[in-house]
């Protein structure tokens, strides 16, 4: 029989390469942990807000974060 495994995922820095790269790796099933220094950061992710300007990426993060597919910390788990 198989065996569902949850797949976990954690990025680190949620910049212009880390956060949509988070959104899309949670878009694909994966839970996703994005880890940043910045605590404003991190309350706007975790809000399903973007604090970077990039196209789709908003209606992306608000999706997964509703989700739970996707949260973010200042600290490593």
């Amino acid at each position: 029989m198989p065996v569902d495994i949850e797949q976990k995922v954690t990025v680190v820095g949620l910049g212009y390469i880390g956060l949509p790269t988070a959104a899309l790796i949670a878009r694909s099933g994966c839970k996703v942990t994005g880890i940043d220094v910045s605590a404003k950061v991190v309350e706007t992710v975790n809000n399903g807000k973007v604090h970077i300007e990039e196209v789709d990426l908003d209606g992306l993060v608000q999706g997964v974060v509703s989700r739970g597919a996707l949260v973010a910390s200042t600290e490593m788990a």
